[in-house]
């Protein structure tokens, strides 16, 4: 399998009013259950691998790299790895909202 088929793409959706794509954060919760280490290597694994395309920030650290990238043009993606939705709460305690919410829900 292609990365193409895990992680569709919508040219349109990521294009800046400049024309060029729109880069995303991933603001990844990282917290000590195993859930948040692998959401965590998971943005990590992302940001490494396509480093003009997404960058990743770990929840725990605060929010300064989320405002960075959001004055930098980003796309907030709030990654959260249980229902305790911490890279969300983190957002909203500031006054911050992601354009994009994933949460990873119980697997079975």
């Amino acid at each position: 399998m292609g990365n193409k088929e895990f992680l569709p793409v919508r040219t349109k959706e990521m294009e800046h009013v400049s024309g060029r794509k729109k880069n995303t954060l991933i603001f990844a919760c990282s917290g000590l259950s195993n859930t948040g280490k692998l959401t965590m290597q998971a943005a990590s694994a992302l940001a490494f691998r396509r480093p003009d395309i997404y960058r990743a920030a770990a929840a725990h650290k605060g929010i300064d790299a989320v405002e960075d990238a959001a004055s930098e043009g980003f796309r907030i993606l709030a990654l959260d790895s249980c229902t305790d939705r911490c890279a969300t709460k983190k957002l909203d305690e500031n006054g911050l909202k992601a354009d994009i919410y994933l949460a990873f829900g119980k697997l079975t």
